[in-house]
């Protein structure tokens, strides 16, 4: 990629990003008090992340990387650590400055948000005891960098927390998550529309459902770290402590799934309940992976 071209990339990527912080604080805070309410942190995420921030204490130096509005960042500092949320998007990080502004005296720690290109990032060396990085790798183009970056920036015994997408969604996995939306309501299609498409498409509906999970066009870099094995290259620096996949096609259904939570949310358990044991069992493959991690 030309470095114009790159630049013109970055730019779209960060009004992109922006423009969604800004679009999300409409409704909702960037506070993970808030947060955590929403679907897909009471189906998927929340767990993993009040796992982390109990890790937290006061006094630690802590790290976001790809914050944007910059909720865990600041959940980290409710905890009573110094933290520093990096982000391509200056106005993803102006939500996050003008409400942690609002709410300061009440933080325990500290919050600063800066602006950098995570491709081109350099951390200080031995600073942090926490780094976090929460859907950012798979938009990176040199992950390979990050990490190095990361692992040099983390004291000894300090600890990587990574929640992302592993590789490619396979077929099987997307036909399955694609016939759950074709039989629930969405928020996109209407059943005609749904008809129409898998008549159009016939069996080319499964790739389009691959690329609808996986968010393809969704952002200039969205999945430039997929061809990247970023799981790899952690396990093969740090010492991983825990790492769980993801059930497979919940956060998809729920994402799509047009209808009221209170409807939603209890369907949505028990398909994450057949959905957990069909990938334990290798039926379905989960490219969502949690990992914690320590430096040794």
């Amino acid at each position: 990629m030309t470095n114009n071209l790159y630049e013109q990339n970055i730019r779209e990527e960060a009004a992109l990003w922006g423009e969604e912080a800004e679009r999300m604080a409409q409704d909702i805070a960037p506070d993970w008090r808030e947060h955590r309410h929403l679907r897909h942190n009471r189906l998927l995420h929340g767990t993993p992340i009040d796992r982390l921030l109990l890790q937290i204490d006061k006094g630690m130096t802590v790290a976001e990387l790809g914050c944007a509005s910059g909720w865990l960042t600041l959940a980290m500092a409710q905890q009573g650590a110094d933290a520093t949320g990096y982000d391509v998007s200056e106005k993803a990080l102006s939500v996050g400055r003008q409400y942690y502004e609002s709410i300061q005296d009440s933080v325990a720690g500290t919050v600063r948000y800066e602006v950098a290109d995570l491709n081109q990032i350099e951390l200080p060396k031995n600073h942090f005891d926490v780094i976090t990085v929460k859907a950012a790798l798979h938009h990176l183009e040199r992950v390979d960098h990050v990490i190095a970056q990361i692992y040099q920036a983390l004291k000894p015994d300090g600890l990587l927390w990574v929640s992302d997408t592993d590789g490619d969604e396979d077929s099987r996995t997307a036909l399955i998550a694609g016939g759950m939306m074709f039989l629930l309501p969405n928020y996109s299609l209407s059943y005609w529309q749904k008809i129409r498409a898998l008549l159009k498409f016939g069996t080319n509906i499964t790739e389009r459902v691959q690329a609808s999970m996986e968010s393809e066009g969704l952002s200039p870099f969205e999945g430039a770290g997929r061809e990247h094995d970023w799981l790899t290259l952690i396990q093969q620096q740090f010492n991983i402590v825990k790492l769980e996949r993801y059930p497979a096609i919940t956060g998809y259904v729920a994402a799509q799934f047009n209808a009221p939570d209170s409807i939603a949310i209890p369907l949505l358990l028990q398909l994450k309940k057949v959905d957990h044991w069909l990938t334990d069992r290798g039926y379905l493959h989960s490219t969502g992976v949690v990992i914690e991690a320590r430096k040794p």
